[in-house]
This record gives structure tokens, sequence and C-alpha cells, in this order.
């Protein structure tokens, strides 16, 4: 594991934490597990956790964190000004908090901390770029980005116990989830995410499985009884439109057997939906990190990222990753060109791939040819 300051000691009860994890919605959702730690081993302290107004949604309503704080454009994609980092460290600084845990490599973030003025600074040092913290942990390769986070806390004598994601919906976003996809008798709703790969500050389409196979997919699925509902955001509508164009049968798409939602649900709502179906299929993106936190069995078809560090954190999560010799080539954001690139890491998943792993996850499916 990494290594920090044997002479430094964390205090034993803090006033006030900050945890730092700006970006982005999967990243965010995945430093959860750290947040709940925290909160059992220091049950009295203020719990503050600084994120993007873009992956904010993902830690409101978590009972484990006291406070919200806005970092706005800083560490949130969208490079800040050097006045909006200096402002930030500012405002951090008049909050006199006690100790900070980043759960980030930036070098930027990492420094954010000293210059404001936190005494005790908790985080990765990954190629030197934790130099201002406290307590150094080196990460580890090839490890899942949740356990990265948990070594943070294990390195300082913090026992996470047995972790999960944590993803809270409202009251209100469960109840729009019911009246959008009721349960009936017998039904197997499979929630499909074609699309993602849409970050602040970079886009990367080639991580997404193609729609051909989404709809190849969907019809294997429809013909074992399943039923099928397309997630995604209002950008990725046309994605979903052409899954939907390419199934099978007029008669696959016959109202109620298929639905459409892209566009129409907020990330609360997405989750509240996602928590009602039996599986998610999608890619590597932040409603596969959702569909995980909420238990829901999900499959995550992976090409150019690594499925070893993003894979769905969960007992019932998948991930499908054929590896030809130059994959991964995305790893922690760097994207490494290869030449003459044809996708062989997501053309050699293919749908039937797919619907074995779903029908080891959802024994239900096997053997139901023809049946609603």
């Amino acid at each position: 594991m990494g290594s920090f300051f044997p002479s430094h000691r964390l205090p034993p009860a803090p006033r006030s934490i900050l945890v730092l994890k700006p970006c982005c919605l999967g990243d965010v959702l995945m430093a959860t597990p750290a947040v709940a730690a925290l909160r059992r081993h220091y049950p009295r302290a203020h719990l503050a956790f600084a994120v993007g107004r873009h992956a904010r949604r993902m830690v409101e309503g978590n009972p484990h964190i006291d406070e919200i704080v806005d970092c706005g454009r800083v560490g949130d994609g969208s490079p800040p000004s050097p006045r909006e980092y200096l402002a930030l460290a500012r405002a951090l600084r008049a909050r006199r908090f006690d100790l900070c845990f980043v759960l980030d490599r930036g070098p930027l973030l990492t420094l954010l901390p000293w210059l404001a003025g936190i005494p005790n600074r908790v985080g990765l040092d990954s190629d030197g770029r934790g130099f201002s913290l406290t307590a150094k942990v080196r990460p580890q390769p090839d490890r899942h980005e949740v356990e990265v986070y948990l070594d943070i806390l294990r390195e300082v004598g913090i026992n996470p116990g047995l972790p999960g994601l944590e993803f809270y919906p409202t009251a209100e976003e469960r109840a729009w989830a019911t009246n959008a996809l009721p349960r009936q008798p017998g039904a197997r709703w499979v929630a499909l995410h074609a699309a993602g790969g849409d970050n602040p500050g970079m886009s990367l389409h080639a991580k997404r499985w193609w729609p051909e196979r989404f709809a190849a997919l969907g019809d294997l699925l429809l013909a074992r009884g399943a039923r099928l509902v397309l997630v995604g955001s209002p950008a990725e509508q046309p994605v979903s439109a052409l899954v939907l164009s390419l199934l099978a049968t007029p008669e696959d798409r016959e109202p109620g057997k298929v639905l459409d939602l892209t566009g129409q649900t907020s990330i609360g709502s997405l989750a509240a939906l996602l928590e009602r179906c039996q599986l998610y299929v999608g890619n590597d993106a932040g409603p596969t990190h959702l569909a995980a936190a909420l238990g829901t069995p999900a499959i995550a078809i992976f090409g150019p990222s690594d499925s070893t560090l993003y894979a769905p954190y969960s007992p019932v999560g998948v991930a499908l990753h054929h590896r030809p010799y130059c994959s991964p080539c995305l790893r922690h954001g760097i994207y490494r060109f290869v030449p003459n690139c044809v996708l062989q890491c997501l053309a050699g998943t293919t749908p039937s791939a797919v619907l074995a792993a779903a029908e080891q996850l959802v024994p239900e499916l096997r053997g139901t040819a023809g049946t609603s």
C-alpha cells in the first residue's frame, strides 16, 4: 500500500472534516463508501463534502453528510480561473476545518487544503502530486477506484468495514418512478443505457457500445419475456431513438413492452427508476454506478477504459471487457492514442455474451422465450 509521514497523527476527535471530491458523477458516487466509513469513525464530527455542481446530486440526501460545499468550477472539469481557485481556498480557510481527505489525484486539489490552512491533510500522492499533504498515500495500480479511496482511510487507521455505494432517491422521485414504471406480475424490466461518456471538460463517445448491438440485445431480451426501458440524458435521446428504431419487429415495440424515458429523468428520478428494474445494461458511465448503488443487477460494457478500475462495485455487478493488446487506452482520464483503432475492445463483446451474463444475474430470463 502507500505510506505517509510516520510522525503524523490524526486528531482523535476532530471538530470538522472536509472530504474533497469535485467530479464526476461516477467518481463522486464511488466516494460514498469512504464517507460512510468516516461517519462511523467520527460520529460527532461535522462532515462536509466539497463537490462541483455537475455531480452534486450524487451526495445530496446522503445521511452521513452534514453539509455540501460548492466547489464551483474548481476540479469540475472546466478549468477555473486563478481568482475562482483562490476564492474557494479563502472560503475553506474561513471555515477552519480540522481535517481534510482529498479523494483525487489532481495537484490543484491536493494543494487546496494547504492553501485553506487545514492542518491535517490526507490524500493520494500520485507521481509526487500530493507533496502538500501531511499524510500521503500512494495509489496502487490495477485497484478499483473505490478501494483506492478506502486505502486512504486504511492507511490512517480507519476501518471501512463492508463498503458499498450509497445513493438516496427522494420520496418524490420514487413516486415518479412508481408511476412511470409500474410493477406488474411477472414483468422483468431491463434498463438499457446506450450512451454515456460525457463529463464536464471531456467527451469520449468511443466508450459506447454501438446502438446496433444494444438493439440486438434488446431483441434477445424481449424474446425471453423481458420488458425494456431506455434511459439517458436529454442530449442522449437520438441514441435511444436509434436503438428503438433498430429493434427487429413492430410487435417488439408495442406500448407497455418497450418504454423510452430518455431525457425524462433527473439523476434522482433515474436512480428511483433503476431501483425498480430487475436488470441494468450500460456502458462505463454514471448510470452504471447508480444501478450498483441501488442494488440492481448491473452489466457494464467496457471498451477503451479499464474495467479493473471502474467495474460496477456491487455483488450483483458484472463488467464485460474484451481486451486486445491495446486495451485499456484510457486510464484516470488520460487517453493513450492508438493508431488505426477499430475499437476491438468493444467489438469483442457480443449481444449473446451480454445475454449470457444477464441470465446469470437474473435466472428468470432463462428458458422464458415467448413469455411476457
